[in-house]
């Protein structure tokens, strides 16, 4: 596009920049012409840090150039390839001057469109300036490649309106600003493709890690502004750079940075002597933060807060002890609530077993006065039959006297009782009882074995079930029966934690677990990988093992084997 020379002003006695357009554009006049317009507009933005533009030449100069200060320093690309920006609360601290930049330059109607690091420069005493404004808008609306069949700027840096060929606005910077953020606080691009084509797709599809899965000490306030700036729909972005500015000031504010530019100023002087000291500044401040919120009960908080200054410092034996105790007072509180579930449903069972008795003894008083009722009326009954048919039979001649040996008749119904009736049993019924998976099964202490359906003939009425799996708790639990259910799903108890086991990976290498729905987690070091918890028996996974990755289903209450050299770098 233009080629930059180093020159000298000779009225004013200091060193310049000079920018001159390419002949093979200078020669089409349209082009031209916006150059001059850009000029015009970047030469109205004052501010100190965008870079300042001195002179200019018409639109029927030949040929075409800017005249502009000088910067002794080096672009951002070099100087962070050099010098990582770790940790990344720096890398907010460097690109916050570039935000009031922006703000400053939309304010005045200028969109820059080509914001890459190649275009921020980095100045030896650790001031920042923004490079290049409009050059971009140059080319034709539908021209999208230079000669050479590449993208102009960087295609890893441009918004998705912008591929499509729609109008850039201000949100679109928004964007580049985002992929910007996300490479220094990363040191990886979020978009990766084997070609340009498969570059830009995976932009217009949005697809990219989380940023705390590339490394874990990015803070979930930093992930969360990169990720809206990289919102491919320019309405669910941050809609100025004034919003953005807010947001980065509040984090670094939140970090402890109350001063940016100083920090970026000392980082650049010395960037690993700096850089070490903000590393321990960060821990120190997590450390204190954590036991702030320990001591409020505050346990979730301060597992972040803890977990926090292990990822800038794996081997802090203060967070790794204060980790691990919250993890075994966890435990210890799950194991309380699950015996307080055991002595209630005890309870249940002794109610319901009382209950049963009292009803047991209503049916068989209830069943004992109906057959005493029963065998009165039969009484009743026979002792009228007998008196009807004295008073209609003919009397006959009296009977010569009966013989000493005879008997004396009996009437057949005074021989007869009324036997008592049994009362019935409550009648079996068919049960169907279903598993989500294979599970051992017991009924009343019975056991049905190990299968994901059985069908058994019980009682109606309470029974006692427990559901056994290596995976999780027992699940034990009350059933009641009823004639009008046939068929009983049963669930697991919690899901037990996965364990880990590293294979072939450095000892202090970094072990991230990224559960989809729950964002990364820290759970230690290869040689000292901590359980992690679980929401399911079996959950997808991407593990992260230093600065490689693998996709894993993890598995409840197993060892899960992670082996590093099968891992992607």
């Amino acid at each position: 596009m233009a080629v930059v020379w180093r020159g000298w002003d000779t009225q004013l006695r200091r060193t310049v920049a000079v920018k001159v357009l390419h002949a093979h554009l200078h020669s089409r006049e349209e082009i031209r012409k916006r150059f001059d317009r850009e000029a015009h507009a970047v030469a109205r933005l004052h501010h100190p840090y965008i870079l300042d533009v001195y002179d200019f030449s018409g639109p029927q100069a030949q040929p075409s150039y800017l005249v502009t200060e000088f910067i002794r320093g080096q672009t951002l690309r070099t100087f962070a390839d050099e010098h990582p920006f770790d940790p990344p609360e720096l890398a907010a601290a460097c690109l916050l001057p570039i935000a009031e930049a922006l703000q400053h330059a939309h304010a005045a109607g200028v969109v820059h469109r080509d914001l890459k690091p190649e275009n921020i420069m980095v100045r030896d005493d650790g001031v920042v300036k923004l490079t290049d404004f409009g050059i971009a808008a140059l080319l034709d609306p539908d021209e999208k490649f230079t000669v050479t069949g590449s993208i102009l700027g960087s295609p890893s840096h441009l918004a998705p309106e912008t591929i499509e060929g729609k109008p850039a606005d201000p949100r679109a910077d928004l964007f580049s600003f985002g992929t910007i953020f996300y490479w220094l606080s990363c040191g990886k691009l979020p978009y990766q493709g084997t070609s340009p084509a498969a570059l830009l797709r995976s932009i217009l599809d949005g697809t990219r890690r989380d940023p705390r899965a590339v490394r874990p000490s990015i803070s979930d306030g930093q992930a969360r502004i990169i990720a809206r700036c990289l919102e491919n729909d320019p309405a669910k972005r941050y809609q100025s750079a004034a919003e953005v500015k807010l947001e980065l000031t509040q984090l670094l504010r939140d970090s402890g940075i109350d001063d940016p530019v100083r920090e970026l100023a000392a980082f650049v002087r010395a960037p690993q002597a700096h850089a070490a000291n903000v590393r321990a500044r960060l821990v120190a401040r997590s450390l204190g933060a954590g036991e702030e919120q320990l001591s409020q009960k505050r346990t979730s908080a301060a597992l972040a807060a803890f977990g926090r200054a292990l990822a800038l410092d794996p081997q802090n034996e203060q967070a790794r002890g204060r980790v691990d105790r919250i993890r075994r007072r966890e435990r210890l509180v799950k194991l309380a609530r699950r015996a307080v579930v055991a002595m209630v449903v005890l309870a249940v069972l002794v109610a319901v077993g009382w209950e049963l008795r009292a009803a047991i003894r209503r049916v068989r008083a209830t069943a004992a006065a109906e057959r005493v009722a029963r065998e009165k009326t039969a009484a009743e009954r026979s002792a009228r039959q007998q008196a009807e048919a004295a008073s209609t039979r003919i009397v006959p001649p009296p009977p010569p006297p009966p013989s000493a040996t005879a008997s004396v008749p009996t009437s057949e119904n005074s021989r007869k009782r009324t036997a008592p009736l049994p009362a019935k049993p409550a009648e079996a019924l068919d049960v169907k009882l279903q598993v989500r998976q294979h599970a051992q099964v017991t009924v009343d202490d019975r056991d049905l074995g190990d299968s994901n359906a059985f069908s058994i003939k019980v009682a109606p009425g309470p029974h006692r079930v427990v559901v056994r799996h290596s995976c999780c708790e027992d699940n034990d639990l009350v059933l009641v029966v009823t004639k009008n259910q046939p068929v009983y799903k049963l669930e697991y108890g919690p899901p037990r934690p996965a364990q880990f086991k590293v294979l072939n990976a450095p000892r202090d290498a970094r072990v991230v677990v990224d559960v989809f729905g729950r964002g990364p987690v820290l759970v230690g070091t290869a040689s000292n990988p901590l359980p992690y918890s679980m929401t399911a028996p079996s959950q997808p996974a991407t593990v992260t093992i230093g600065d490689r990755t693998l996709s894993i289903d993890l598995k409840a209450g197993s060892v899960n084997t992670l082996d590093y050299a099968q891992a992607t770098p």
